[in-house]
């Protein structure tokens, strides 16, 4: 019997960026986008919105943290809002309050997303204590020390879902795409407010960076790039491509349960692989598709009636590569044999056509859902425009996804199963069987 216990934490985390980095449809198809002279890109889309979002992201994610300040950057992102050069953290959150807005700061392994929401009426406001928060971060070494609790919190809060496909980074690609996105515990407390400003002052720079407006023109989008005060004019240094070696990690954490990724590599971001894989990720499934119903997906008649579980698959895709794959939670004693017929069903490298069908359909319904949060659109473009440099209008991402058929999604499944298995595992694991044996 399959649950939905994976819908809500994981999946909704990795699926949000894992089809080719491809943005959510919005209402309108008139997407201005244009390079200013300082490298930065701009994308605007003006979807008569009452609220405006700003997404101002930058290439900043932790694949590019150095290997002696490894959980930097999500440091980084858990201090957004402390003091900046114009106002203290105190007065940052109350005149955000004041005009009813928002600034959230998230991430993943490639870029960092500063995402604002406000209403259009005091969106100018709003703005420019986006920008201010943004480039004029002080890193006030007092204020790191307060921050621990929440750093610890967050790691506390992290569900072991999540703590298995960092695993499956890890053992995947060791250094770079392999480092972890949170801070390790041991680590916590030990990042100093000098090494925070030259990773900010090294990754915060305008030729990294992409401005988002969905709600207004670009000529918004460009006054906010411009009002950024970001240091570091020259062209952007190439990154080392991080190589996928495959291999497995496990972290025993006691329980009943036990939780665990297999991957293979998958396709870079933008490129026709990488969608065609997204089409075969939900064609594995995605727990049920009804309230309390049953789970009729490839993933859950492979495992077979075992008890509770819950599986889906995912693709996530990045800069130069991705992986594809499966994340499972089931009863520590049924492990053995429901990780091995979830390993068997990626090897195969093949799914029947009503499976594609299915997940074409749950794929585009994602997208075009997903317009709805401004904010995920935002976030979205600002991650197309990083990976490929365009922002496609939604009509033809629409049109790419119906364009997939059968053979192509096989065909490229096939040529990930050539590819070496990957597993990261967390729980119990008594009787989780290793990357060898499967």
């Amino acid at each position: 019997m399959a649950t939905k216990s994976l819908t809500n934490s994981f999946i909704r985390h990795v699926v949000r960026r894992s089809y080719a980095q491809a943005a959510p449809s919005a209402k309108s198809d008139t997407i201005q986008t244009s390079v200013l002279p300082n490298k930065t890109y701009i994308a605007a889309v003006d979807t008569n919105s009452p609220v405006a979002r700003v997404t101002i992201a930058f290439k900043a994610g932790s694949r590019y943290e150095p290997q002696t300040d490894l959980g930097i950057s999500h440091v980084l992102r858990s201090a957004a809002g402390l003091t900046t050069g114009c106002a203290s953290s105190f007065i940052i959150a109350r005149k955000l309050a004041q005009i009813g807005a928002s600034v959230n700061a998230s991430g993943d392994r490639e870029f960092i997303y500063y995402t604002l929401e406000a209403t259009q009426d005091n969106l100018q406001e709003a703005v420019e204590v986006l920008a201010n928060l943004v480039s004029l971060q002080e890193f006030r070494p007092w204020e790191l020390s307060d921050n621990v609790p929440r750093l610890k919190y967050e790691l506390a809060a992290l569900y072991p879902q999540v703590r298995a496909v960092d695993l499956l980074h890890k053992a995947a690609y060791r250094h770079g795409l392999g480092n972890s996105l949170f801070i390790s515990p041991n680590r916590i407390g030990k990042i100093s407010s000098e090494s925070l400003l030259h990773y900010a002052g090294s990754n915060l720079t305008p030729t990294r960076c992409a401005v988002v407006v969905v709600g207004d023109n670009q000529d918004r989008a460009s006054l906010i790039a411009q009002c950024l005060q970001l240091t570091g004019s020259g062209e952007e240094a190439p990154k080392e491509p991080s190589k996928y070696y495959g291999g497995e990690l496990r972290k025993e954490m006691g329980g009943d349960l036990a939780h665990v990724a297999i991957a293979l590599q998958g396709a870079p971001a933008g490129s026709p692989q990488s969608l065609a894989l997204a089409v075969a990720a939900k064609a594995l499934g995605n727990g049920p598709v009804t309230k309390w119903g049953a789970d009729n997906s490839a993933l859950a008649k492979c495992i077979g009636n075992i008890g509770p579980f819950a599986a889906a698959g995912f693709n996530v895709s990045y800069s130069d590569t991705g992986l594809f794959g499966a994340v499972l939670t089931v009863p520590k004693d049924e492990a053995n044999c429901a990780v091995k017929a979830v390993a068997n069903v990626l090897k195969k490298g093949c799914l029947p056509s009503e499976a594609v069908r299915a997940g074409r359909n749950q794929l585009k319904l994602q997208l075009l859902s997903e317009a709805e949060a401004g904010a995920s659109l935002a976030e979205g473009f600002a991650a197309q425009a990083l990976y490929t440099g365009t922002v496609l209008p939604p009509a033809v991402l629409a049109a790419q996804i119906d364009t997939i058929d059968d053979a192509t999604v096989n065909k490229v499944m096939a040529s990930a199963a050539q590819t070496k298995l990957s597993m990261g595992a967390a729980g119990n694991l008594a009787f989780v069987p290793y990357a060898d044996e499967i």
